[in-house]
This record gives C-alpha cells, structure tokens and sequence, in this order.
C-alpha cells in the first residue's frame, strides 16, 4: 500500500495547454513507449563522504548544484534522443527531501520557468524517500561493519531502529520491497493509461531499488547497479509490450559526456539545437530589463553554438513556425547593397525595419534630424563602406571606406586558407549615428580545400561560416539571422567557386522576450521537419549581381505563422 504522504503524487493529468491565443490544443502523444527516467539528487556533504543519509535533510553543495545543472542541461532536450523529452513528461514525482527538490530545480527549472514551457506540477511522494538507515544514519559502511555487524549488507539485513530516536526508524528488506512495489504499480498504470513518461526524482539505495523492482527483479539485484550523484537510469518497456519492462540504460555526469537515450532512432534535425536553446533560456535564464521596457529571460554565452549544415543547398529555415523567406532575402540583398534607407525595403512590402526608421525613434534616438527611413551607417554601410563618413541614406559612397565584402570574396579567390577572412559591422565610431547598433556583429569564413584526388573527381572547396551576435533575440531575430548568413554563405560560395558547408552561430546574450514566452510555447510542441534548399536560377559571377528572382526556395513546409511582437 501508498503510505498517506504518498497519496498526494496520484496522476494529476491535464494534456491540453492554452496555445498563445488562448485556445486549446492537445499534446501530441508519443508514439514510441513510456520512459521512466529516476535521477538521483546531486551531492552533498555525506553522499560525497560517504555516510549514509536517509531522513537527516541536507542542501546540495555548491559542486553538488553546479553538477545537476550542467549535466541537466544534457539530459534534458526535446528531440526522440534526449534523456528527458520535455514534451513527453506527463508526471514528475520527487522525495520529500530538499537536496531532490534543489536537484529538481536545476535539472528542470524553477517552478515559474517550468510551468512557462508546460511542465506539470511537481508531485511530493514520502515513498520514494530513501532508505529508512534508522541506527545507521550518517555512519559509512565501513564504520557499521566495524562497530555493529561485520557482515552487514543492506539488501540482505536491512536497517535497524534507532535505538533512542523515534524519527529514525530502520527499514527492512521487505519492507522497502513493498514500498519500490507500491510505487512501481502506480507507475505501470499512468504508463498505460497516459502513455507519457514518468520522471521521480530519488535518492541512491532507493533509486535502484525502484530499478530492480520495475524489472521484476530481487531487491538483491539492485546491489548490482549504481546511481552516481545527478546520474539518471532510463526504463521503458520491449515490443511494444507492457509485460516486458527493460533498463534502456544508466547515465552518469562523470562518465557519458553526451548521453542519449536511443529509443526512437530517428536522426536528429539540427532544429532541435535552437527549440532546446530557447527551452533552456525560458526555464533558465534570469529575468532582465531591456531598452525596449518588454522585459527578458536571458542566458550569456550559451555553451554550445548552433551548428547548422549547408552541404546539397539546404537552408536552415526553420520549419516549427513559418520565417518570412522573401524578407530575409530582400533584407540581405539590401545589406550586400550598401543601402541604409528602410523605405527601400518597405516599398518591397518587407516592414521589418520600419519601427527603428520611424520619426518617433529616431527623435528619441537624438537622430531626429534625419529624414524617417534613413537608419544611419548600419550594416550594409559597414560591409560596403568601412570608416568612410556618413552623410545620409541618399549619398552615394562609390569607392569610399574599405569594401569589406569584396575583400571577403576577393580573399577566398587567390588566400583561401588566410585566417583573416572577417566581416565586421561594429564599428565604434559610428555606433551613436546608428538608428540600431549591430546586433550579428562578425562573421569569419573558412575554406576546406579539397585534395588532389578530391579534385580530379570535380570536387570544390567547401565555404563555412562563423557569426557571432552579441544580442540575441530568440523569437524573431535568430530564426531570421541563421538564414540570413546561411543565405550569405550560399551566395558567397556561388561567387568564389565554391559550395557552401556549414554555419556556426555563436551568441553572446540569448534572450526571449516576456512577451514571446506563449507562442514560443506553442513552437516547443512541434516537431521539426526536413530544412528546404536553395535552387540558383542562373549562374552568377559577381554578388552584386545576385537578384531575389534568382534564388528559388524548394521544399519549404513548415508549421503555421507564430504571431510576435517585435520591441523597439
């Protein structure tokens, strides 16, 4: 039987979440079969001596924290592969104890942040504490085997009372048999019943106990196993069959540096990388104040960058909401130009410059002398016209400042292999005349020369690019930006002679807007689909030349526009 305490993690489910307009939408229910996953709290000071910790309530170390929370993040995900599938959790069940609440935390998010990507609530069940050491509490296996019972193995004698304090009693082998049992039948029956994954966190002996248990096994095998500190096992069931529960795999903070779960062996979109990062910042991400007054939850210097393949002409244009495709293109044709006129773009029916062109913001930008449309000496003035002075957005600056594309282009041509092929948009002097400093301020190129025998089988060089952005904005700005310089380096290799390869996105402050938080929501539900490519119309040798018609868009079939507002 559940002990009384243990009746407050009865399923609790609710697979509808408000979408961003209010309406209901339903989970998409998992097709592969339920996971377990038990992940045992983070260290403290007797997990890290050694002395065994049942009832005594002890916070995690700040070691023990910094574990839960980096190795969390590689648990964690939403793609087929990932330990945790954050849209496939239904229930999350954890000790009463605080060190499994703290570890919670920093595996998962705070409660706040969890409920914002959907998360359920938090279910305290006293029967998955653990072991109850009774006269053994806070003493190592040695010093019992010393000073009580030579022999002494738990999974075969057990635990006994305190001999003076009643808030430490012992617990037998039966007994927490019974309790794991309790706990596993209510599991198999969410598992079949919901369908979704079950996520407990527990503690040490406990968690393999529960281990064992699941799998019809002996208390005594659990002997067998071990559960480091933050480690996780991950359980489901063979043949599609409820009957045949199997131990997928233990995964541990020391010892697999990327684990997966291998479940479903569907390869992996990279668009996975971006919805993870914008989970990650959601649920971790500190609360900030911004110029514009919306407010944002930011992360500084994700550590993973966004790697995204070009080869075979793909674009990564996401595909979990639709991207505005004709204004990243216009956009970019316009930055290649040199053009610093907003109007220009906004007469090809592509607005998304027009609130940092507006009278309003350039008078509270102390730039209320230009005319509205003129954004100052902004990127394409910097790609085009380096260090030349800026008049105004009507002036022609032919053959003033460095043309940094064309030095670009002209150095993959004759010095592939030079390590100073950059373009920069950030430039200090020039940053008050901006309507809007540069938020993807240097791009690097790197070209992979093919070999000899590469050659002689018609192969060219491969073009990759790396961008860092210092400011980030996760809802409208990257999706736009990933494609705009993937765009950029499929443009650049059709000039040079060579195909394009790979781009990397380094960020500096990754932020969500308060305000996007609820569609970004809706986007988090959706499963990636394949990327579309690039198909060139005509050849073309020079980049000034490149036209919008010239660049068709194949295979494009994403989800639904998710409506942002965009701060100013």
């Amino acid at each position: 039987m559940l002990s009384q305490a243990a009746h407050a993690c009865r399923p609790n489910v609710n697979k509808q979440r408000l979408t961003h307009n209010g309406a209901r939408s339903t989970f998409t229910m998992a097709t592969h079969m339920p996971r377990l996953v038990i992940i045992r709290h983070g260290v403290t000071e007797w997990s890290k001596s050694g002395s065994h910790t049942g009832r005594t309530d002890l916070p995690l170390l700040p070691e023990g924290a910094m574990e839960a929370k980096m190795f969390g993040t590689r648990l964690v995900g939403l793609s087929p592969d990932d330990v945790v599938r954050l849209q496939n959790v239904g229930r999350i069940i954890r000790s009463p104890r605080q060190r499994c609440a703290h570890t919670l935390d920093y595996v998962l998010g705070m409660e706040e942040d969890r409920k914002r990507i959907g998360l359920p609530n938090v279910e305290v069940c006293d029967d998955v504490r653990e072991w109850d050491y009774g006269a053994y509490e806070g003493k190592k296996t040695k010093e019992i085997r010393e000073s009580f019972r030579s022999d002494w193995d738990i999974f075969q004698h057990g635990t006994p009372d305190h001999p003076t304090d009643p808030n430490l009693p012992g617990e037998s082998v039966q007994h927490i048999s019974d309790r794991a049992d309790a706990v596993v039948a209510q599991i198999k029956q969410y598992h079949r019943l919901e369908k979704k994954d079950l996520v407990v966190f527990t503690h040490g002996h406990f968690s393999i106990v529960l281990v064992a248990r699941f799998l019809n096994l002996p208390v005594q095998m659990a002997r067998s196993f071990l559960m480091s500190t933050t480690g996780a096992a991950v359980l489901s069931y063979h043949h599609r069959s409820f009957e045949e529960p199997v131990l997928i795999g233990f995964f541990s903070p020391t010892m697999h540096p990327s684990p997966t779960c291998g479940i479903d062996f569907s390869q992996r979109s990279e668009e996975y990388q971006y919805l993870e990062l914008v989970a990650n910042v959601i649920r971790f991400g500190e609360v900030r104040q911004d110029r514009t007054g919306t407010g944002t939850k930011a992360l500084f210097a994700p550590q993973n960058p966004l790697k995204f393949t070009l080869r075979d002409n793909t674009l990564p244009l996401l595909t979990t909401k639709r991207v505005f495709y004709r204004g990243v293109l216009e956009e970019l044709l316009w930055f290649i130009a040199g053009r610093t006129d907003s109007k220009w773009l906004s007469e090809r029916n592509v607005h998304i410059w027009d609130g940092n062109g507006s009278t309003e913001f350039l008078q509270k930008r102390g730039l209320g002398h230009r005319r509205e449309g003129d954004l100052g000496p902004v990127y394409g003035f910097q790609w085009r016209h380096f260090g030349a002075k800026y008049v105004d957005a009507d002036t022609n600056y032919q053959g003033q400042g460095v043309d940094q594309l064309a030095h670009v282009i002209e150095q993959i041509k004759t010095n592939p292999t030079d390590r100073r092929i950059l373009l920069s948009a950030w430039n200090p002097i020039d940053l008050d005349n901006m309507a809007l400093p540069p938020c993807h301020i240097l791009c690097q190129f790197f070209v992979s020369l093919p070999t000899e025998a590469e050659k002689a089988q018609g192969e060219k060089p491969r073009l990759s690019c790396q961008m860092y952005q210092r400011s980030c904005d996760l809802g409208l700005g990257v999706p736009f930006n990933i494609a705009s310089y993937a765009l950029l380096t499929h443009f650049i290799a059709a000039v040079t002679g060579c195909t394009a390869e790979e781009l990397t996105l380094v960020m500096g402050d990754a932020h969500v807007y308060l305000d996007h938080v609820e569609p970004l929501q809706e986007q988090l539900l959706r499963e990636p689909r394949t990327f579309p490519t690039i198909r060139w119309r005509r050849a073309v040798e020079s980049i000034d030349d490149i036209r919008a018609d010239d660049i068709e868009l194949v295979d494009y079939a994403p989800y639904g526009k998710l409506d942002m507002r965009m701060s100013v």
